[in-house]
């Protein structure tokens, strides 16, 4: 086997200049990568002000009128659930009364 050849040794300032390239790429990367990443972030938003701005007069009125009828809808649904739950807790009191009175009735004869 022949015996291996030795690379010639690098400067320093050889070495100097490679580490500055490399970090230099590197950042480079990073901030493109950072970049994107930030257009990532913004770009529903964008979409969204895009899509508000191109909206006419009737279609923010019609969405309005939506949003609305589901507050409407909501709102009945919380009122029926309240008067549910003062049904289950006037019943579950009546419930606790119900004992005591009989015992009394039944003591009382």
């Amino acid at each position: 086997m022949p015996p291996l050849e030795d690379r010639p040794k690098m400067s320093l300032q050889m070495w100097a200049a490679l580490k500055s390239r490399i970090m230099r790429e590197r950042q480079g990367k990073r901030s493109h990568q950072e970049a994107d990443e930030a257009i990532k972030r913004t770009r529903p938003d964008q979409e969204w002000m895009r899509r508000a701005s191109e909206m006419t007069l009737e279609e923010v009125i019609h969405e309005t009128q939506r949003y609305e009828k589901r507050l409407r809808e909501l709102k009945q649904e919380k009122q029926q659930l309240q008067m549910q739950l003062r049904e289950v807790l006037r019943k579950e009191a009546n419930g606790r009364r119900a004992p005591h009175g009989d015992v009394s009735d039944v003591d009382a004869a």
